[in-house]
């Protein structure tokens, strides 16, 4: 790298930080960096894949995605919810959605929590739940 292109590099990053701020700048920069997570513990990798697959989105798009509301969000949520079980929050986010807020993932796993028969916009969700409930089980006990 020339001279020139490193000066243009460093005033485009001065330039970020200025616009967008110091840890704005930092997750863009964290988050283009990751371009693929090995989840190597098979019940990480079969309830991420299995909740992309109950969402019909691709896992890259479940686990780097930047938009995170209406399906996304509760897909997440579900992931988090179920990773939970075996695994910190803060193992969830170091290891799994390492470019996603902390904060939200809690939120989003307390949306599912939160998922009420009365309410009429959770059913689809609580079916899925049902649905993601019996195929985790099934996982678990072909698996032990």
């Amino acid at each position: 790298m020339s001279n020139e292109e490193t000066i243009e590099i460093l005033e485009e990053l001065l330039n970020s930080v200025k616009s967008r701020g110091f840890r704005k700048t930092l997750n863009v920069l964290k988050t283009e960096k990751q371009t693929s997570i090995h989840l190597t513990d098979p019940y990480q990798k079969f309830i991420v894949e299995t909740v992309a697959e109950t969402f019909q989105i691709s896992t890259n798009s479940l686990l780097f995605s930047r938009y995170i509301r209406g399906e996304n969000k509760y897909a997440i949520g579900f992931c988090v919810f179920y990773l939970y079980e075996r695994m910190t929050l803060g193992e969830v986010h170091k290891k799994v959605f390492k470019n996603k807020n902390k904060t939200l993932l809690s939120k989003y796993r307390q949306i599912i929590f939160d998922l009420n028969k009365a309410h009429k916009t959770d059913h689809k969700y609580i079916e899925i739940k049902s649905e993601l409930d019996n195929k985790i089980e099934n996982f678990k006990q072909n698996n032990q």
